[in-house]
Order: C-alpha cells, then structure tokens, then sequence
C-alpha cells in the first residue's frame, strides 16, 4: 500500500472516529459537546491513529523512518480527519440543528463567568461583547477558516510524532 493511501485510509478511519464520538455524546447529551474535557479528549482519536501510521510505516521501512516521510503521513492524516470533523460541524450546528449555537454560546458565558479571575476585566467584557454579537454564527467561511487555522496545530503535532517515531 502507498503512502497516501495508508493516510487517506487512517485520515478517513480518524474523521469518522472523531464523529462517531461526539455523536455519542450528543445523543446523550448536547451540552456535554462543549465540555473541554470532551472536547479536547478527540484529540486522542487522531493521535492513535497518526502513532499507528507511524508504526506502519516505519516497520515497512526497515529502518528509521525518515523525518518528511513521517510528517507528510501524520499530516495528512490530521488534515483529512480534521476535514471530516469540521464537515460534520457545518452539518450539524448550521444545518441539522442550529440551536446549538445558542447552547454552545450559552456554555462559554457560563464558562467565562466561572474563569473570570483569570481574565482581565476588558478581555473578558471583549469576548462577552463576541459571543453575543454574532461570534459563534455558523458560516462556510467561518468553519474552513477554523478548518485552516486548525492545520498549524496539527502541523506541529505532526512533527513532533514524524520526530519521535524517526527516533525509534
């Protein structure tokens, strides 16, 4: 199997990973989506998934895998589960049940009232001011910017595996 078509096939089992999970949760619970613990817990799908790639590839090279070797598989990977998520995002809360932009705005101004000796008052009276003009309006343009600025986060973790793995 070539390179990319193990990481479309990890990309893809990684996308639908991450919906299955926050399907669960939201058939459970809608409000449990934006709990950060929740949230930030998918991030261990696509890890797996990037790690087991790795492995892969690094056993089928015989030797240490090299570094732009690893980063592009892992990378790819990221980007085409990201892809998948936030496809799932756009579907969801902008077309399938766009209350969930109120619930999520909800969750974050209790959020930002629970944190508030963490944050400056102007910081805070700043994204209150956000979150209640329109900040959370679900937009194509909106979603494939965070879609893009997503990406760096996962360029870095990617090379810190592409790392890790070149090192093994």
């Amino acid at each position: 199997m070539t390179l990319s078509n193990k990481a479309v096939r990890y990309g893809l089992i990684a996308g639908i990973g991450v919906i299955a999970y926050f399907l669960l949760f939201y058939f459970i619970s809608p409000r449990l989506m934006f709990n950060p613990w929740v949230y930030w817990a998918s991030l261990g799908i696509y890890l797996a998934l990037m790690w087991k790639a790795l492995q892969d590839e690094r056993e089928e090279a015989e030797g240490p895998l090299l570094f732009r070797d690893g980063l592009r598989t892992a990378f790819l990977i990221f980007v085409i589960a990201n892809f998948c998520y936030y496809l799932f995002y756009y579907i969801l809360f902008g077309l399938a049940d766009p209350g969930l932009i109120e619930l999520q705005k909800t969750v974050m101004l209790e959020s930002l009232g629970q944190a508030s000796n963490l944050l400056p008052a102007e910081q805070q009276e700043e994204m209150r001011r956000s979150l209640e003009s329109g900040g959370l309006d679900i937009t194509p343009g909106r979603v494939f910017f965070t879609f893009v600025r997503s990406l760096i986060g996962g360029f870095i973790l990617s090379a810190g595996m592409a790392v890790v793995v070149g090192r093994q």
